[in-house]
């Protein structure tokens, strides 16, 4: 069914079922794969390298999204949007994110603790990325639980370290998807030539530029603890489990 219809009717169909709990790991995962395999394919056949479409690209705006990933303190709501950070760059996104986990009922009714991660990049660029990381967030939460219940020894481990560890997990997930989707992305590249390269990096200093010129950003440091148990396995589930990126761009 997937076959006949357009790309990015594709892109969305296989979006859903890797974040589908009713799925099995590996359904997830080749449909994330290929989710991400058409998604850098498409987004650089859209460009066109001839003077008219570099003026269109020029053209057209640059705006901001916002994926809201739930969870107050104590998940790791704000781990897994730091690895959508790293996946959004690896997109050619600008990311920053904005800590609301502590909210205050009486400044914000009904508002609910959660993390929201904001990306600016052109129109279109967003368009397709939005739904891939908004997926990436249910993939990251889902990939966390199935990880802890996957041994029983971890039930063994001292809670705030359990925490520490998945919060290790998430964020590795992150990372990993980011190697992988700037494997595709060169692999997509390579397939056309350098002129389509010059205007992908054109268009990702072009939203930097925006952004520093628009936007009002305080730099945060986190001084959390951390742990590096949950590293290793959660980058090798943000692979997707697969070997390696290169076998998960080839899937």
């Amino acid at each position: 069914m997937a076959e006949k219809m357009g790309v990015e009717a594709r892109i969305e169909h296989f979006l859903r079922v890797s974040q589908d709990p009713a799925a099995t790991q590996a359904e997830r995962d080749t449909a994330g794969q290929e989710a991400e395999r058409l998604l850098a394919k498409h987004a650089i056949d859209r460009l066109t390298l001839d003077v008219d479409g570099a003026r269109r690209a020029e053209r057209e705006p640059i705006e901001r999204r916002t994926v809201v990933v739930a969870g107050g303190r104590g998940t790791t709501a704000l781990d897994v949007v730091i690895g959508l950070s790293a996946a959004a760059k690896a997109l050619g996104l600008v990311a920053h994110y904005r800590d609301r986990r502590t909210v205050n009922p009486w400044d914000d009714p009904g508002s609910r603790p959660h993390v929201e991660l904001a990306v600016t990049g052109f129109a279109s660029d967003l368009a397709l990325a939005v739904p891939l990381l908004e997926s990436l967030a249910v993939q990251a939460a889902l990939a966390v639980k199935a990880w802890w219940r996957s041994d029983p020894r971890h039930r063994m481990i001292p809670k705030w370290d359990a925490h520490l560890s998945r919060c290790a997990f998430a964020q590795a997930f992150g990372a990993g998807a980011a190697a992988r989707l700037d494997e595709g992305r060169e692999r997509a590249l390579a397939d056309t030539g350098t002129g389509t390269a010059l205007v992908v990096a054109a268009r990702e200093e072009a939203v930097q530029d925006w952004v520093r010129d628009n936007l009002h950003v305080r730099r945060v440091t986190d001084r959390r603890s951390f742990s590096g148990y949950g590293r290793a396995p959660g980058y090798a589930a943000g692979l997707r489990s697969s070997g390696t990126a290169q076998r998960s761009v080839d899937a």
